[in-house]
């Protein structure tokens, strides 16, 4: 914890970690009751290659994860409000869904209908109470700096490629609370998760699942920064142990262009440790109905060569209607130290180049 309180302050030094006030997804005071019913539909062509072998198909969700979801909310009087989210992926080149890790742990994976989001909470002048599964800490923080979204061919290789395990993106069995808003652009998280194992005296693996992880962030018009940490129980083996993480973002809108940028830092405490890093730079170009989208990322382990994947993405939205767009991305990865990191579902070998592209529409409703 020492080694990860040290890379927190570095990471603050370096002043870089982004997230935007208005996506730290705080409870709003709720003036009237209401029900919606919302999702996205998005399906891409896909085609991606490598050394040893290309691949083409039809893929669901290549900009925006396409999904469907209910939420309501209910005043109940005096400020207080509680509220529910259920919200799953939609799989629309098969029609399928997604799936859902119920308890934190490889192996815990399931079909699930609701998946992505499913949580109830109380707000209040104090912030919001939020229990059930919902985003980490740690993946808001990747997601707000990426012009991609961590979606699709262009998506930053730090989340892609992340080490963070069943708890990377999701947590189930959380209880969470966010502050709330009107503190001087000040936003932030806290969250605690189970993984429900039975409590057997001298099981090393009774904790595993278990973990927590906290954001803090000040956002005020144009600028943003937040920092995040998480850290989830693993029983020490070979190839396993706890994993802590640690990443830093800012972003600032210059309306012309917006740019941001982040840092990560990703441990496995196994018995010989296995530590990742990485780093993004982002810009985002709006011009009337196209957004011009662009980044740089960069993720690699100290495995032995020191594998890492360098990538470059370039790509465009154009809005055809405020509830549907077109668009398309084009990336290049270039893989050194042994890594043979591949896009679009495509095969390359060890230190060989792969690139790829997406070329589709979603539609919002």
């Amino acid at each position: 914890m020492r080694k990860l309180r040290s890379l927190a302050f570095i990471a603050l030094a370096l002043g870089a970690t982004a997230a935007a006030a208005q996506n730290a997804q705080v409870a709003k005071e709720v003036t009237s009751d209401s029900l919606n019913f919302f999702g996205i539909v998005d399906v891409a062509l896909s085609y991606g290659t490598g050394s040893v072998a290309n691949l083409t198909q039809l893929a669901s969700g290549k900009s925006s994860t396409s999904r469907w979801g209910v939420r309501g909310f209910e005043n109940l009087g005096g400020g207080l409000a509680a509220g529910f989210w259920l919200e799953g992926q939609l799989n629309v080149d098969t029609g399928g869904t997604g799936t859902s890790n119920m308890n934190n742990q490889s192996g815990g994976t399931i079909d699930a209908l609701f998946g992505r989001r499913s949580t109830v909470s109380l707000m209040d002048f104090w912030g919001e109470m939020r229990l059930g599964r919902d985003f980490t800490s740690i993946f808001r923080n990747r997601d707000d700096v990426d012009p991609f979204s961590t979606t699709g061919v262009g998506a930053n290789l730090a989340d892609a490629l992340t080490i963070d395990g069943p708890t990377a993106t999701r947590a189930s069995n959380m209880v969470a609370y966010f502050l709330p808003p009107g503190l001087g652009g000040f936003f932030g998280e806290a969250q605690y998760f189970m993984g429900e194992n039975a409590q057997v005296t001298g099981q090393p693996s009774v904790n595993d699942g278990n973990g927590y992880a906290g954001r803090l962030g000040w956002g005020n018009g144009a600028f943003a920064v937040a920092v995040a940490g998480s850290r989830t129980r693993v029983a020490q083996t070979a190839t396993t142990g706890d994993i802590e993480a640690v990443n830093v973002g800012a972003s600032y809108d210059f309306q012309v262009v917006k740019i941001s940028a982040g840092y990560y830092h990703d441990e496995i405490k196994q018995i010989s440790p296995l530590t990742a890093t990485g780093w993004l730079l982002g810009a985002v170009v709006p011009l009337g109905a196209t957004q011009l989208k662009m980044s740089y990322s960069s993720y690699g382990t100290d495995a032995a060569g020191d594998p890492r994947g360098d990538k470059l993405a370039v790509g465009f939205l154009y809005s055809l209607s405020k509830r549907t767009a077109a668009y398309g991305t084009y990336a290049y990865l270039h893989n050194s130290g042994g890594a043979s990191y591949a896009l679009n579902g495509s095969i390359t070998a060890p230190d060989r180049h792969s690139s790829g592209f997406d070329l589709g529409i979603k539609h919002s409703f």
